[in-house]
């Protein structure tokens, strides 16, 4: 359990709080590039509670600005998006995508008053089909994170993204939490699916090493980019599964997956205090992904606000009778069922009441790293940085092998990836 205190610096994540000044230097997806066309309609983005508006202007430039007019603050996201700029549908007020004042027709000159106009925008970059920002100080913008999946060709991704109703941290903790899966995820019997896809909309088949083995071994290393999760199960009567989840600061994952079956890489971005942006890219090693396979596995159907349409409104179309007969949840949708959990224990999940156990272990390790890392830049010391090293070459990837080794035997982590202690001179 934590402290009332710290659950609040953990979710907090408004401008002004440590967590959230703290997420603020790091690279933040914020939009799909294909939600923004040249002069087309502008769109709302919330992010670390702050209301925002993209538009890619005429020449295709992208802009992130603050959603209210200076003026009177008269939502932007209703302007008109035309000749290289956004103007408010008030007075006429102007902006380019640097957030500068180009035109105040409203006034007879505007002259030094428009030059002294500046409208609060955040820099972005357009990297594997997402756009990009970063929020925090110009002077402390970390270089750019180079993931893994970036690499690959575009047919061998799947990107979407979805808002969560819930706190970005009780999603992330799903993420990082393997005996989960064997319930909420397990399907009663043998799922008939294609080679490389983890599950049905139903479920994971209860002979996979993530759902036959509760509760597996684990145990946690510390990595140059977060945290290297090890769980170990039942394989085969001579081999044990060695399963893997990278943690990578401060919002990212790498869920457990093994060779021949396609990659999940996960951001949990907060929206607000009490919802979430989950980012899913999904990637095959080699060749095209099955969009419509992946698609009807995870089983998310949007509106057009990245909104769930099967949510808690509906209790996620849980059929009683399925459940008996089909899955753990009588839920469909891999995604769905992990909504539902995390969801349900309300926006903000008071941790002052919970019971951990063992199978908890990855979960307190990422809580620790996150709380400390934020009270140290609380107290002036700069955050984690990131090795693109690491990043470029870095998914999970499980393996079996025999039961008769030790993880650590069978399983060690690969030397880039390895703590580095300073020297002392």
């Amino acid at each position: 359990m934590l402290s009332k205190e710290d659950n609040q610096l953990l979710t907090q994540t408004d401008p002004g709080t440590p967590m959230g000044d703290m997420f603020r230097r790091y690279w933040i997806p914020a939009l799909r590039s294909e939600e923004l066309a040249k002069d087309g309609k502008p769109q709302r983005v919330k992010l670390l509670g702050e209301e925002l508006v993209a538009f890619r202007d005429t020449e295709g430039k992208v802009g992130l600005i603050d959603e209210r007019c200076p003026h009177r603050g008269t939502s932007l996201y209703y302007g008109i998006n035309a000749g290289c700029g956004i103007r408010c549908m008030y007075h006429g007020w102007k902006f380019d995508t640097e957030g500068n004042c180009t035109e105040i027709p409203s006034e007879p000159t505007d002259g030094k008053f428009r030059q002294s106009i500046k409208l609060k925008n955040y820099p972005v970059k357009e990297v594997s089909g997402i756009i990009w920002t970063y929020m925090g100080p110009e002077e402390h913008m970390p270089p750019f994170p180079e993931f893994y999946w970036m690499g690959l060709p575009e047919e061998s991704k799947l990107i979407e993204r979805v808002w969560q109703e819930c706190n970005y941290a009780q999603a992330m903790e799903n993420d990082l939490d393997f005996v989960h899966a064997a319930f909420l995820h397990r399907a009663h019997q043998e799922q008939n699916v294609q080679e490389g896809i983890l599950s049905s909309d139903l479920g994971i088949d209860p002979e996979h090493p993530l759902v036959k083995n509760p509760p597996v071994k684990q145990a946690v290393q510390d990595a140059n980019y977060g945290k290297r999760c090890i769980a170990v199960g039942i394989g085969t009567e001579e081999k044990n599964a060695f399963m893997e989840i990278h943690y990578i600061f401060p919002f990212y994952t790498y869920p457990p997956r093994f060779g021949g079956e396609d990659g999940m890489w996960h951001a949990f971005i907060p929206r607000d205090d009490h919802s979430t942006w989950t980012w899913d890219v999904q990637f095959t090693h080699e060749g095209t992904i099955d969009v419509e396979a992946q698609h009807a596995r995870r089983g998310l159907d949007l509106d057009e606000n990245y909104r769930k349409k099967i949510s808690m409104e509906n209790e996620y179309h849980q059929d009683r009778e399925l459940q008996k007969t089909g899955n753990f949840t009588g839920i469909r949708g891999i995604a769905n069922q992990d909504h539902a959990a995390t969801e349900t224990m309300g926006t903000i999940v008071d941790r002052s009441r919970e019971r951990l156990g063992t199978s908890d272990v990855p979960i307190i390790h990422m809580r620790r790293l996150l709380l400390a890392q934020a009270k140290a830049f609380r107290d002036g010391k700069e955050p984690m940085k990131l090795d693109n090293k690491s990043l470029k070459t870095l998914y999970s990837d499980g393996l079996y092998d025999d039961n008769k080794k030790t993880w650590q035997e069978a399983f060690p982590m690969k030397e880039p990836f390895e703590v580095r202690k300073k020297v002392e001179q």
